[in-house]
């Protein structure tokens, strides 16, 4: 009997356990500072930091990763097919911090080649749960879900000018037109305030902008105008002229 009554006690003991867990998952948060790391591949620098600090009240486990930072045609992050950038060492990796704690995490890039264009990748720093057991009809699994994740972009610059060149250009529906075109240079090219000059008119307006251009990558644009543009007619400038 006393035996029975002993398991109950555990029994619910252990749930309000997980009661607890779960609930205060709910509350665990956690920040990385800054968003934007810039490195200088022109002064020779390799190192760089970041901060992660739990904003919430309960311990965090957080793990980070760099990765390559892939861009689609039309400057949309591609989160898709993401390996782990060999060319980085991160320490550390995996940190547990207390509430209102913060820790410093040193960024290497480790790779052979030097950097002579400017480069592109993304932290990753995402939360991890403390492993929690599921039973499953072969044994028991355990499974880490992810809560929180961060992207902090890692930017290599070596003050060379960015600079687009025309690729090409069709007609679409709605009377608008594609133009593509690749950055061919060493340097990054910023959408901010990019204007596309024709023979006839400034096009301010216009699809593709999201994200700078890195060297080697093409970028689509997209907008209203009368026909497919040829290379002789286009010219890319930046534009500060905030009236239309």
């Amino acid at each position: 009997m006393r035996a029975y009554i002993y398991q109950g006690v555990f029994q619910l003991c252990f749930c309000v356990l997980i009661c607890v867990v779960a609930a205060s998952a709910v509350r665990a948060s956690f920040v990385v500072d800054p968003t934007v790391l810039t490195i200088s591949a022109a002064a020779g620098e390799k190192t760089g930091s970041v901060t992660v600090k739990n904003t919430g009240n309960i311990p965090v486990a957080v793990e980070l990763t760099v990765y390559e930072r892939k861009l689609d045609l039309d400057g949309e992050l591609d989160r898709t097919d993401l390996l782990p950038c060999k060319d980085f060492t991160v320490y550390p990796s995996e940190i547990i911090l207390h509430p209102n704690r913060e820790f410093y995490v040193q960024l290497r890039y480790a790779g052979k080649e030097k950097i002579k264009e400017d480069r592109s990748y993304s932290l990753f720093s995402k939360e991890v749960l403390i492993p929690v057991e599921e039973e499953e009809s072969d044994g028991v699994d355990i499974k880490l879900p992810t809560v929180m994740s961060y992207y902090t972009i890692i930017n290599f610059e070596t003050g060379k000018e960015g600079k687009l060149t025309y690729i090409s250009s069709k007609a679409l529906k709605d009377d608008k037109i594609e133009l593509i075109a690749e950055n061919r240079s060493g340097g990054r090219v910023v959408t901010r305030n990019l204007a596309i000059k024709t023979d006839t008119v400034i096009i301010k307006s216009f699809t593709g902008t999201k994200n700078s251009i890195m060297p080697g990558q093409k970028r689509r644009f997209t907008f209203k105008y009368v026909r497919p543009l040829t290379s002789r007619e286009v010219k890319f400038i930046y534009d500060y002229n905030e009236s239309d």
